[in-house]
């Protein structure tokens, strides 16, 4: 089923040829087209399971959940004179993420949170593009900018089941005994001691799991500060600015997980 709509001036009358703004026909300002899609059948799948009984797996395991407030200041300069700001976007997104699973103050089942990252704005304003004069009446156009606005932050989190680490082993080193060295000295008695000529050396390194970070939650509050805005006398209530002071204040939930192996009871 195909439907088209379009829009023709012939019933509303002829424009004013000496108008500027009506010297080209009007014409179809949109196009519509439709289609019916069919439904496809579908077979339902019995989905091949282990058997019953006591089975390992490795699943990620909350090892730590935290919330944290950070504060933020930043300074935004934008490329035109703004009136007034309409909208402003905003994300959160993390770029680093690292966890020292043991702190040197003494306490137990804490690690220290490296956590990196910036919140993306995109800021929506209004601009001035027709010359006000004396009259009150201000026209200007809708912009955008798009902005990153960078933080990081070092804190502490209690382990609620500590991560799983095995240190690589302390290297060891075998020597073999030898009576065969002999010194220059054609009369002295053989060299009894370790033989240079082999080395024997064991290391073990064990590769453990990394812990990481999701980001589940993140609520910001912020002020718009105008930084140094100017008016005149005609339009008192307009001001006009390009640059603004952000005091933000973010707070953010985080889990931080491990991989590790689990033994669990299939049913």
């Amino acid at each position: 089923m195909n439907i088209n709509y379009k829009y023709k001036d012939s019933e509303m009358g002829k424009c004013d040829s000496q108008t500027a703004a009506c010297s080209l026909e009007r014409q179809a300002c949109a196009t519509v087209t439709t289609q019916a899609e069919s439904i496809t059948e579908q077979m339902d799948v019995t989905p091949a399971v282990i058997a019953a009984g006591p089975v390992v797996v490795k699943i990620p395991v909350v090892i730590a959940e935290t919330n944290i407030t950070i504060p933020v200041e930043a300074t935004i300069t934008l490329d035109q004179t703004v009136m007034e700001i309409k909208r402003i976007k905003k994300n959160v997104f993390l770029t680093q993420s690292r966890l020292i699973p043991f702190s040197n103050d003494g306490r137990n089942c804490t690690g220290i949170l490296f956590i990196a990252g910036f919140i993306r704005k995109n800021i929506e304003y209004a601009t001035q593009t027709c010359p006000s004069g004396t009259n009150v009446n201000v026209c200007g156009d809708i912009r955008h900018c798009t902005v990153q606005v960078p933080f990081n932050f070092t804190t502490r989190v209690t382990f609620l089941r500590p991560p799983i680490f095995i240190e690589n082993t302390t290297p060891s080193e075998l020597e073999f005994f030898t009576d065969k060295l002999s010194s220059c000295d054609a009369c002295a008695d053989p060299v009894l001691g370790r033989n240079p000529c082999d080395q024997n050396f064991s290391f073990t390194e064990f590769f453990n799991e990394k812990p990481f970070v999701e980001l589940v939650r993140a609520d910001i509050t912020e002020i718009d500060i105008h930084t140094n805005p100017t008016s005149n006398c005609q339009t008192p209530t307009e001001q006009r600015f390009t640059e603004l002071t952000e005091k933000i204040v973010v707070n953010l939930t985080l889990k931080v997980l491990q991989n590790q192996q689990v033994r669990v009871t299939a049913i």
